[in-house]
């Protein structure tokens, strides 16, 4: 066969291309595969590194070890110490880091107030 051509009929590629659908609903068959649905509506676990553990737990007496157990508010003002909040994600309500001046990067923390 000729190298620049397609193996195949057209049916053949068309069910080989939704075959690949089926496997993965989420994105196109083509090379330059689009999600279909948005990276942030997928739910994201994230491990609490330990020193943020740490902080969480002197400010309120809970230890969390996933953003997924966090509550939907939490209160964390003045911890200077507080370097990563990435995992802080999970709290949706309402999050009090005022005072927290070490704090860099909230590029993690979504949409919460």
């Amino acid at each position: 066969t000729h190298p620049h051509k397609q193996s195949g009929s057209e049916d053949e590629r068309e069910k080989r291309k939704r075959e690949r659908e089926k496997m993965d609903p989420g994105t196109t068959a083509t090379p330059l595969a689009v999600r279909r649905t948005a990276a942030k509506s997928l739910p994201r676990v994230v491990p609490i590194s330990p020193e943020t553990r740490a902080i969480i737990k002197e400010k309120t007496g809970k230890e969390y070890l996933t953003s997924a157990e966090l509550p939907a508010e939490l209160e964390l003002p003045n911890c200077r110490d507080l370097v990563d909040v990435s995992a802080l994600g999970g709290v949706t309500t309402k999050l009090d880091l005022e005072g927290c001046t070490a704090v860099t990067d909230v590029s993690a923390l979504g949409g919460v107030e």
